[in-house]
């Protein structure tokens, strides 16, 4: 009887864990326009199945030094788009340091990427603003701008 209830106790417990954690998707990955020398970021877009409710923007900088990443600015056409990060930023790695953070947008966020003529990025660090391009006015693409599109309008397709 001892045992059936220890069972029991576990097997609530875990599946209380389990209940708030939803499984998450990234469905777009890739870096932006940058020189040679110059530090340079990686985009990830996660999806939630479960709440449906906006995207996680992941970004990673790879470098000697760690970063804290404290702020994502999109600028879209002109109309700045400012979101806080949404826990402290985690470094990883020895000599290659991997500093990362992420923030949440709201789904029709990304709207605003379909018909955009031009998109920078400006995160902000402690050591400085580090600005890049998404999407050039002269058509150039980044990697993360054309998973972006990709994986949204891909979820997009799948929901109807």
């Amino acid at each position: 009887m001892k045992l059936q209830l220890a069972m029991l106790a576990t097997l609530t417990a875990l599946l209380s864990a389990c209940a708030g954690s939803y499984p998450e998707r990234v469905v777009a990955k890739g870096p932006l326009i940058c020189a040679v020398d110059e530090v340079c970021p990686e985009l990830s877009l996660g999806w939630n199945e479960e709440k449906r409710n906006g995207f996680k923007i992941s970004t990673e900088i790879k470098a000697v030094e760690a970063y804290d990443i404290k702020q994502l600015n999109f600028i879209v056409d002109g109309q700045t788009y400012a979101y806080s990060t949404i826990q402290p930023t985690h470094v990883s790695g020895e000599a290659i340091k991997t500093s990362s953070n992420a923030i949440y947008v709201p789904v029709s966020f990304l709207n605003s990427f379909r018909n955009a003529k031009q998109i920078d990025l400006n995160l902000v660090t402690n050591k400085g603003d580090i600005d890049r391009v998404v999407l050039g006015a002269d058509g150039r693409q980044s990697s993360a701008y054309l998973t972006f599109l990709k994986g949204y309008l891909g979820d997009l397709e799948n929901e109807k």
